[in-house]
């Protein structure tokens, strides 16, 4: 694949192989922060067809929201996975992919349809294979629930949690420490007076 089309939409590290366009996939999600606002690529009709051109697919094909809630889907298993095991379940996705024999005896699976429906296969075919060669372990969203970027984890450990742990990582540790301030200031104001030494208890 070639370079240009494997850049990254929020310069994170991309994923290898067919990877990639699980992570492309999941990228064309908007994000809406405080001060960002990053629109969703496939919700207008221009962005769109951009993304599909950039996957060989004429941007007047239907089908759009089928991919849409493909991303989502995936997008929520990562969390489910990743951030919170209590997580509302995503929806099942179906599609019926092509098994092939090739001439060295692997068989493997193939999209068997066109347009976005053989996209949506593809999507399906990477993460199965990702799955049972380990490396789905390393594709990740953001820990930052206004975020959710998604990013390929090179740790050693896989312990990465941001995308970019100088904006996501920063902000939210701050945010964590002033909440246990806060909690420690409210137990300290709701703490019941100290006894004084030598001050006798009178009984109710």
């Amino acid at each position: 694949m070639e370079a240009d089309r494997r850049e990254s939409r929020f310069r994170v590290a991309v994923a290898p192989g067919e990877l990639w366009l699980v992570q492309d996939l999941l990228n064309t999600a908007g994000i809406r922060k405080p001060r960002e606002n990053v629109p969703d690529l496939l919700d207008a009709p221009d962005t769109a067809a951009r993304w599909l051109s950039r996957h060989g697919i004429g941007g007047d094909s239907p089908g759009v929201s089928a991919l849409q809630r493909l991303r989502d889907t995936v997008r929520q298993a990562l969390i489910a996975r990743d951030h919170d095991s209590g997580a509302a379940p995503a929806r099942p996705v179906e599609a019926a992919p092509r098994m092939r024999l090739d001439a060295d005896g692997t068989v493997r699976f193939v999209p068997g349809a066109a347009a976005i429906p053989a996209l949506v296969e593809r999507v399906l075919i990477a993460i199965y294979d990702a799955q049972r060669d380990g490396t789905w372990r390393r594709l990740k969203v953001c820990r930052n629930p206004q975020c959710l970027v998604a990013f390929w984890d090179a740790s050693r450990n896989t312990s990465g949690a941001w995308h970019d742990v100088r904006t996501c990582g920063n902000a939210e540790n701050l945010r964590r420490s002033r909440a246990r301030r806060a909690a420690g200031g409210h137990r300290a104001e709701g703490a019941a007076p100290l006894e004084q030494p030598g001050q006798p208890v009178q009984d109710e």
